[in-house]
């Protein structure tokens, strides 16, 4: 709406200061609004990202990033609460991305990754959505709301990130350890008189 008022004003101003333009300014104007329409809705809904399914191969190390775009995608839909939890999810999924780039894409721990973050945090934010707003802050059932079993959701999906990228990292923590442990062994045991 605010390009329709900028451009309609624009070319009544450029008519004052430039003179009538007669057929080519009837013409101008309704081309002028389609095309400034066509580029805010094509900018709007044209590129969405779609997670991909856990028996998908799509590379481990562009998960967190696909799932961080489609997240942000569905904030607008997602009460306020859910947001800081989106944020922290957000981080988590940043330290990931290295570890999965590491990861063989064959192991048991990728396709909990690919399940986890390509359908299972997706089902949740759907199923939340499908719940018509008017309910979606009501306890249902003597139970907690919509919008809390979704923060909650969201809570626990986070945390199981955590765990996944402690998993990830223990590996590496325990080859460090041990590399530390045989250089202690090797030159300040053997070091001695």
């Amino acid at each position: 709406m605010f390009a329709t008022f900028v451009i309609v004003a624009g070319m009544i101003a450029g008519g004052w200061l430039l003179g009538p333009r007669g057929v080519e300014g009837l013409f101008a104007l309704p081309i002028a609004l389609l095309a400034t329409w066509a580029s805010i809705l094509y900018a709007s809904f044209g590129r969405r990202v779609a997670l991909p399914k856990p028996h998908v191969k799509l590379d481990l190390a562009q998960l967190p990033s696909r799932t961080e775009e489609w997240l942000d995608q569905q904030r607008r839909a997602l009460p306020s609460p859910a947001l800081r939890a989106l944020d922290s999810m957000a981080q988590q999924l940043e330290a990931l991305t290295p570890q999965l780039q590491a990861l063989d894409p064959q192991t048991p721990a990728a396709f909990e990754i690919r399940r986890l973050l390509g359908e299972e945090l997706p089902e949740l934010v759907r199923g939340y959505r499908k719940v018509p707003a008017a309910l979606q802050r009501q306890p249902l059932h003597g139970g907690p709301s919509p919008d809390q079993r979704l923060v909650e959701g969201l809570a626990t999906i986070a945390e199981e990130i955590g765990r996944m990228h402690a998993r990830l990292a223990a590996d590496d923590l325990n080859a460090l350890a041990t590399q530390q442990r045989y250089l202690e062994v090797k030159y300040k045991d053997s070091g001695k008189p």
